[in-house]
């Protein structure tokens, strides 16, 4: 059993006299005795201590349940004794202040599924309520018309119809209402029209699947159906659907909230139901990128759980009604009680927050209510105190200020909504600040490697010459030619090494390798490499084949280069005694190049990374030429670069195969 109902069933009877003491000196008219203002209090607190209890199920959402027939009979006794429909909201507003009063007093620790359980029940207790006290009100002012006369009737009507119309059109979010077996839609505020991209006329009247046939197989039809048997609400959160911005648009994906409620007819019948959404897609992107970053950069578990809390704390929304000219709180929710640590209903803006005084805050509320334009400001700095006269801390705030217009088009108020992105603003910043340290060390990292690669390269070459010259006398003893060639080997082994340094440089820095096209005959480029690498592998055997017109637009040296690197893998990875195959074939507009060799195949799981720097084909096979991984990464960017493709394929029965691509060029 959680708190709450332990609160209510140790201390029901303290609750039930507080309570309705509390009303007697608030709320209650003149005349109105104890007996009759107690009378619905005891049935309702039975009703809520049944439904906290069936609220301990442990599911996941939170229950739509009110006080059903206890609820209803409370607004209309509160009704037949002179309350207004505000005086009801108070009353409900009093015994959500007892609870939480009592539940400090005796130190207990609410979770926050029993806050939202509290403030939904109360919520909806008070909405069947209100509802009932409005259904008695409407009755009567249905037998004062009739005595009226017929033209005071109808102006009766046209006056409510419009006030209803004002509210249901100037609402900050989405609204319709279905009707019937094929849901079909029989009202749409102009909210609900702009965000799914149609007129009025092309979705009211329609079934909603028709209207908005991308909302098929989303499982809206079902659950609509179980809201109308039922005649429970249901709340849904970041639900994710591919939605059209228009009735030909493309589909893309969008997030909501979604409320579902029963729409109840005069007797209590359930005729439709209400769908209230609200767009959340920009704050689950946001997350979601939260959650990509830290992933990244590798952050503790600890650290990606605290941003995600911190994320989910700002659908927690501050909602107060300031009436009039003079901004007095009418209704203020207890997330902006929390916010603001006082209770400001009753009071003038500027008397319950003297503190926002010299930080616009009533000027723009004044602004609002002159010119019937609303405010919103994001990331706004606000110095707030928490409670009357405490100490000012800075925190940061999304604003909405929202007029109210009343059925004749004036403005009788200002809603005020307040978003609190103190955390999140934090959290966006740090994140833009690591993706900016990741960028400069990419950068300096590429740099560094262009700079030694660079500086490498001259005395390299200046070392290479020096070895050639001291290989040319004849009279050389055996033992100083195998130290020389030797020595000749491994600094060739590092000049290529250093290329292939710069071209990744280059490729990674530059978006692509260079090349300069010029006339070249493909041939001769693949057998004068062949050529090359047979000399410094006399042991081995490379077949040369060569098929087709070889002419075209390409450069000779990249070539060559291409050659060189996909030959002298297939050398490094096959078996000794095997054959390596070298093909040319000239096509109409393209010539392919073909390296086969047989041996130990390419596991499956390296082919996607094959062509990535700083990686080999078969891990632990390239000891003696200590390659830096680059040389098929090379491969790649010669071939993008000609605005070629290279394809590979490798089985143990087939062997590998690289087959480039390549058009002949302009």
């Amino acid at each position: 059993m959680g708190q709450l109902a332990k609160l209510l069933e140790e201390r029901g009877e303290e609750v039930l006299h507080e309570w309705s003491e509390r009303v007697r000196q608030h709320l209650a008219p003149g005349g109105v005795s104890r007996s009759e203002l107690e009378d619905p209090l005891p049935s309702i607190l039975r009703q809520m201590r049944r439904a906290l209890r069936g609220g301990d199920s442990g599911r996941r959402s939170i229950p739509g349940v009110g006080m059903g027939a206890v609820g209803r009979e409370h607004g209309a006794q509160r009704f037949r004794l002179g309350f207004t429909p505000g005086g009801l909201v108070r009353e409900y507003g009093l015994l959500s202040d007892l609870l939480l009063e009592l539940l400090v007093d005796d130190g207990r620790l609410l979770s926050l599924r029993e806050i939202r359980l509290l403030m939904n029940l109360v919520a909806m207790a008070t909405a069947e309520a209100v509802a009932e006290h409005a259904l008695q009100q409407a009755h009567a002012r249905h037998e004062e018309r009739e005595a009226e006369g017929l033209r005071l009737r109808q102006r009766k009507e046209e006056g409510e119809r419009a006030r209803l119309n004002a509210l249901f059109l100037q609402a900050p979010v989405a609204i319709g209402i279905v009707r019937g077996p094929r849901a079909v839609i029989d009202l749409a505020n102009p909210q609900l029209c702009r965000l799914c991209g149609r007129r009025p006329e092309q979705i009211v009247g329609k079934p909603m699947l028709e209207a908005l046939p991308e909302l098929e197989g989303h499982g809206f039809d079902d659950l609509m159906r179980e809201v109308m048997a039922t005649g429970v609400a249901f709340v849904a959160k970041e639900q994710a659907i591919r939605f059209a911005r228009g009735e030909h648009g493309a589909l893309e994906t969008a997030y909501f909230n979604f409320v579902y409620d029963a729409l109840r007819d005069e007797r209590g019948h359930v005729e439709g139901v209400i769908i209230v959404a609200t767009e959340v897609t920009q704050g689950v992107l946001a997350r979601q990128q939260v959650e990509t970053l830290l992933q990244r950069t590798r952050e503790s578990e600890q650290a990606r759980a605290a941003m995600m809390d911190a994320l989910s704390a700002q659908t927690l929304v501050a909602v107060s009604y300031l009436r009039g000219p003079e901004h007095v709180f009418e209704t203020a929710n207890p997330i902006y009680r929390q916010l603001v640590g006082r209770d400001v209903v009753g009071m003038k803006a500027l008397e319950a927050l003297p503190e926002l005084a010299s930080q616009g805050f009533p000027s723009n509320l004044t602004r609002v209510f002159q010119s019937g334009v609303p405010y919103m400001v994001r990331a706004v700095p606000v110095r707030v105190a928490r409670g009357l006269g405490g100490p000012l801390s800075e925190r940061l705030f999304d604003l909405i200020y929202q007029p109210v217009r009343s059925p004749s088009g004036g403005i009788d108020g200002v809603l005020s909504l307040v978003f609190e992105v103190t955390e999140q603003v934090r959290l966006r910043q740090e994140a833009q600040r690591m993706a900016k340290e990741e960028r400069g060390r990419r950068d300096f990292e590429q740099h560094l490697i262009g700079i030694v690669s660079h500086d490498l390269r001259n005395p390299l070459n200046a070392i290479l010459l020096g070895l050639r010259q001291l290989l040319r006398p004849e009279d050389l003893d055996a033992h100083t030619v195998k130290c020389l060639k030797r020595l000749h080997s491994s600094t060739e082994r590092a000049v290529r090494m250093v290329r292939d340094l710069l071209d990744f440089t280059q490729a990674r820095l530059g978006g692509r390798l260079k090349i300069e096209r010029e006339p070249v005959n493909v041939h001769e480029v693949v057998r004068a490499a062949v050529e090359e690498l047979q000399a410094t592998h006399p042991e081995r055997e490379l077949r040369l084949e060569t098929r087709g017109d070889g002419r075209g637009q390409w450069d000779g040296d990249r070539l060559a280069q291409l050659v060189g690197n996909l030959v002298g893998n297939a050398l490094k990875y096959s078996p000794a005694n095997s054959v390596v195959t070298v093909r040319s074939q000239g096509g109409p507009e393209d010539v392919w190049l073909e390296v086969h060799n047989l041996g130990e195949p390419i596991a499956a799981e390296a082919l996607p990374r094959l062509f990535q720097p700083l990686q080999r084909a078969v891990e632990g096979t390239d000891k003696k030429s200590r390659s830096v991984g680059l040389g098929l990464y090379i491969v790649e960017q010669i071939v993008r670069a000609h605005a070629g493709r290279i394809q590979v394929s490798s089985t143990a029965r087939e062997g590998t195969l690289f087959a480039v691509r390549l058009p002949r060029g302009s």
